[in-house]
């Protein structure tokens, strides 16, 4: 038995080392015509057995870029005779148009025989492509455009065949913003087929004049085999589509036109929102305006900012600005919403001018204007606010006035010592007054600023137990002005931040979450306790010229009823 086994063990040797003489070099495609976008599929097949050792590629690189390689090897036994066999799969993508040869290639002493491709000019249009079971079309919106005018690209990839775990290379232009607008699938039958159609949208968004490049991507997919392995397709071979490279050319700005009103646009719209839309506004009670620019084909980033407005009858607090980008199948419509809370300061008529915004037409070629009309508001005095101490000054002199001319009976020299007299007592009345009340150690705080401070707290307190949140976060902006009149915040973040308060920063968070995301998130709920304690346990910090005075005590001390 042991002889047996020797002889069938020897008998298999003798077989594989004979294999070598059988084996031949063969070369095959799988098209001799194809587009110059399209790539092609080169295999070379060694029919004896190839343990080790790869065949030189190098001539292919002449005319193809080599995509990719992949190996595979078979073995079998049949009717008592051994075979063996390797195929190398090379993806082929011709470098130009016109007639090729794939030279002849070599390994283990075979030479595989040439083969003559033609590569023929992009094909454009469906009816010049239904033929092909896979191709790709690329467009252009337009032949020219304005510096930063906004540029859609389109890519079309169709097949007819199954195709599986399909990708598009990234790209990037120097001197161009990108922005992928869309992306949809959907069917189209172009002459007896059924193409199934990928279709993708970028923005593009050019930055400097002269000739702008797009350049070509690579779709790369699978065919489906039609073998199946646990209820899955296997894949097949691995194909490539390029896309068409386009160039258009970009404009620069008009001279005419200046580079703060620059904003190449089809169009662009302004509309407002007010917290409240009385016409009639009460002295020291803030009031939001909310600026919505809205502007089809550019970024939010391009809009413009408005200009902010300055007037001795009123004080404005703008917020930080809102930033929204809106993808369509067209383009990008940026929104730009500026929130500004407005005080008047007196009573009477406040006017808010006509807000204008200049543009560029990208569809007119012209300079065109957006506008919001004036609106104007009677303004009456608080009645939390005392009425002012100049005008009842005014009203008090004009009486004592009246009635020193209606008094006769009165010499005017004794009128006027007495009233000198009188004024001399009430000063060392005062002063004696404040000498016996004057606080030590002596508080660097500013009175003004906090009888403003507890004005706007007791606001705050009001607007917060009648629930009226947007309200309160404009008064708490007030607040903060008042506190800190050098640096007065613009968001309450920024609040926040000045008085290096992380609690009342998260709870503000919530307080502006709740007010311009309700709409994605209703349930935010607002402690509004919680911050105004945080409020009345502030202690401000500031310093004098020797460095005294660091601890001072709270605006609001313990017992007191703000």
């Amino acid at each position: 038995m042991n002889k047996q086994f020797f002889k069938n063990v020897i008998t298999f040797f003798l077989l594989i080392l004979a294999i070598p003489s059988w084996a031949e070099l063969i070369s095959r495609v799988d098209r001799t015509e194809i587009g110059a976008n399209e790539t092609l599929q080169f295999t070379l097949r060694y029919t004896g057995q190839a343990v080790s050792g790869e065949p030189n590629l190098k001539p292919l690189e002449q005319s193809f870029e080599i995509i990719s390689t992949s190996r595979q090897q078979q073995y079998s036994w049949v009717n008592g005779a051994a075979k063996s066999s390797t195929d190398w799969k090379i993806l082929l993508l011709p470098k130009r148009q016109g007639a090729f040869t794939i030279p002849q290639l070599s390994f283990k002493g075979e030479t595989s025989k040439a083969i003559s491709v033609l590569v023929k000019p992009n094909q454009t249009g469906s009816a010049a492509t239904a033929d092909q079971p896979v191709f790709i079309e690329t467009s252009i919106d337009k032949s020219s455009a304005y510096i930063q005018e906004q540029i859609i690209l389109t890519h079309r990839l169709h097949y007819s065949v199954q195709l599986q775990d399909i990708s598009i290379s990234d790209f990037k232009i120097p001197d161009a913003l990108i922005q992928q607008i869309a992306e949809q699938r959907f069917t189209q039958r172009i002459g007896n087929k059924n193409y199934t159609i990928i279709e993708l949208k970028f923005a593009l968004f050019p930055q400097a004049a002269g000739k702008l490049t797009i350049p070509a991507q690579r779709f790369t997919a699978y065919e489906t085999s039609g073998s199946q392995f646990g209820g899955f397709f296997s894949r097949g071979n691995r194909l490539m589509r390029v896309t068409e490279e386009k160039s258009i050319d970009i404009l620069p700005r008009p001279i005419h036109v200046s580079i703060n009103n620059w904003m190449p646009s089809k169009g662009i719209k302004l509309s407002e929102k007010w917290s409240n839309n009385s016409n009639t506004l009460t002295t020291g009670e803030p009031i939001t305006r909310t600026i919505i620019i809205s502007a089809n084909g550019l970024t939010a980033a391009q809009i413009q900012p408005l200009p902010l407005i300055d007037d001795p009858a009123f004080k404005i607090y703008p917020d930080q600005a809102e930033l929204v980008n809106n993808k369509t199948n067209q383009g990008i419509v940026g929104t730009r919403s500026q929130s500004i809370a407005i005080v008047p300061n007196s009573t009477g008529q406040i006017t808010l001018p006509v807000i204008e915004i200049k543009w560029w037409d990208t569809q007119n070629n012209r300079l065109q204007t957006s506008r919001l009309p004036s609106r104007t508001f009677s303004v009456i005095a608080s009645k939390n606010i005392p009425q002012n101490s100049r005008e009842n000054g005014i009203n008090v002199a004009s009486e004592k006035q009246l009635n020193l001319s209606n008094t006769d009976s009165q010499p005017l020299a004794i009128i006027r010592w007495s009233l000198s007299l009188n004024a001399l007592l009430i000063v060392a009345i005062i002063g004696l007054f404040y000498w016996k009340r004057r606080p030590l150690p002596k508080s660097v705080t500013p009175k003004a600023e906090i009888t403003g401070a507890r004005q706007y707290l007791k606001q705050i307190k009001s607007q917060a137990s009648e629930d009226k949140l947007s309200a309160m976060r404009n008064s708490l902006l007030l607040w903060g002005a008042e506190v800190f009149p050098q640096q007065p915040p613009r968001s309450l973040n920024q609040l926040a931040l000045l008085m290096n308060n992380p609690i009342l920063q998260e709870q503000l968070n919530l307080l502006d979450q709740h007010l311009f995301k309700a709409e994605i998130d209703k349930k935010i709920a607002v402690d509004t306790s919680g911050i105004i304690q945080q409020l009345k346990s502030y202690v401000p910090e500031k310093n004098t010229a020797n460095g005294q005075f660091k601890n001072l005590r709270s605006l609001y001390p313990t017992g007191d009823s703000q």
